[in-house]
């Protein structure tokens, strides 16, 4: 390795550490929820389930669905579910490194797919501002 990698790691696990890469999760789970776009619904795959179906992991998405405390997601799931610029988009609105935003996409994935399929049961949409008594 050379002294000009060396430095530019350091600096990139320097630069994640005060961006808090090892800590807070609100940030990054906006960011992830914003990318993944509405919540999947019946007869409304999500982009993300759209995708699966395609690498044929839809099976892998309907387990973290499912199940609570899903395994860590593998690198080569997240290439196969984002697209480069959205993985490039996950870094720059996190502030993380590359490598950083890889280890907490990992992480996050199961656990959000989880959590949004939880919700789209729920029947939870995100706030409007109309007031639907003003009519």
């Amino acid at each position: 390795m050379t002294i000009s990698r060396n430095v530019t790691d350091m600096t990139t696990r320097i630069g994640d550490f005060l961006t808090g890469a090892q800590g807070d999760r609100s940030g990054a789970l906006s960011v992830l929820n914003d990318i993944l776009g509405p919540l999947p619904a019946p007869d409304e795959p999500s982009m993300l389930e759209h995708r699966a179906e395609e690498a044929g992991m839809l099976p892998l998405i309907r387990s973290w669905q499912e199940h609570d405390k899903a395994p860590h997601a593998d690198e080569s799931t997240i290439h196969a579910l984002f697209r480069p610029t959205e993985l490039e988009r996950f870094s720059t609105q996190t502030g993380l490194s590359e490598q950083a935003a890889m280890k907490i996409l990992r992480e996050m994935l199961p656990s959000a797919i989880r959590h949004r399929a939880l919700n789209a049961r729920a029947g939870w949409q995100p706030e409007t501002t109309a007031d639907p008594n003003l009519h």
